[in-house]
């Protein structure tokens, strides 16, 4: 059997079939190469398509980004303002008091009330842009719910806060007439005693508090903004706030479940959507 294979090896014409074993050896050749190519080609391809992903995704957190710095620019600009004029109508009214009882003609308060509403209505209105804007960008991360549910508790805190304080401070700055001679004239105008004013410390103390709540809660946003959307262009992270009293809460996306369940459950906005929901649930299963 050997011997025959062996005489059949030697009698084969392998030497004709030379030019085709070659074409074939530079078909393979060729193909491989191809391939070789083509995969290139789509490696190249895809990383260039990632890439192109990366660069239109940092764009539209950029973009983000900037909605978000004019939103909260606007937020604390209204919040200082507003905090700022209820200060301010308390330590004039103290400073008119003092310098009166001194012997001296002093002028009165400068706050009014028409000013006073526009002030709170600016600060609503600012801090309600918040709340719509994590209500639009909520794709970015999970945490933008829990920002949602902060802004709405800061928002609470401060129509309770505000609703004693309005009732006496109303009462007490001094009015202009209307229908005066000239623009500017005032109606009578009385101050008020020592115990007044000092309730009225404590209303602005309540209503101070609430809304600077608010200003915490859009330094934490920033930060977390910050770092969540262009953190990677830098290699620097900007540290949280760390207030004196331990007592206050600060909002924080790497936390963001159990502050959302706090927010949710141990908050006076939370207790009242809370039983609002329960009444509403107790009502259509009564129907």
């Amino acid at each position: 059997m050997s011997n025959f294979l062996s005489q059949l090896w030697h009698k084969f014409p392998w030497a004709s079939l030379a030019p085709f074993i070659g074409a074939i050896a530079t078909v393979v050749a060729a193909t491989l190469g191809a391939l070789v190519v083509i995969w290139q080609n789509a490696k190249q391809a895809k990383r260039a398509t990632s890439q192109v992903r990366h660069t239109e995704a940092l764009k539209l957190k950029m973009q983000i980004y900037e909605e978000i710095v004019d939103l909260c620019r606007n937020a604390v600009d209204a919040e200082v303002s507003y905090s700022s004029y209820a200060r301010r109508f308390v330590t004039d009214l103290n400073l008119y008091r003092e310098m009166s009882q001194a012997g001296l003609n002093w002028r009165v308060p400068g706050a009014r009330a028409p000013t006073l509403f526009e002030e709170q209505g600016r600060f609503s209105q600012a801090a309600i842009a918040l709340i719509s804007l994590t209500e639009r960008w909520g794709v970015i991360h999970p945490g933008l719910e829990m920002y949602r549910t902060a802004f709405n508790v800061a928002i609470h805190d401060e129509g309770i806060a505000f609703t004693p304080y309005r009732s006496l401070a109303i009462r007490l700055m001094p009015a202009e007439n209307p229908n005066g001679p000239q623009q500017g004239l005032l109606f009578p105008w009385t101050m008020p005693d020592a115990a007044t004013i000092q309730g009225l410390e404590v209303a602005t103390d309540a209503l101070v508090n609430a809304i600077d709540s608010f200003g915490g809660f859009i330094y934490d946003f920033q930060i977390d903004m910050q770092n969540l959307l262009v953190g990677e262009l830098f290699e620097h992270r900007i540290a949280r706030r760390e207030p004196l009293d331990p007592k206050v809460v600060v909002a924080r996306l790497d936390d963001w479940k159990k502050l959302k369940d706090y927010f949710e459950n141990n908050t006076a906005w939370g207790k009242m959507k809370n039983d609002t929901e329960a009444r509403v649930r107790a009502s259509n299963e009564g129907r």
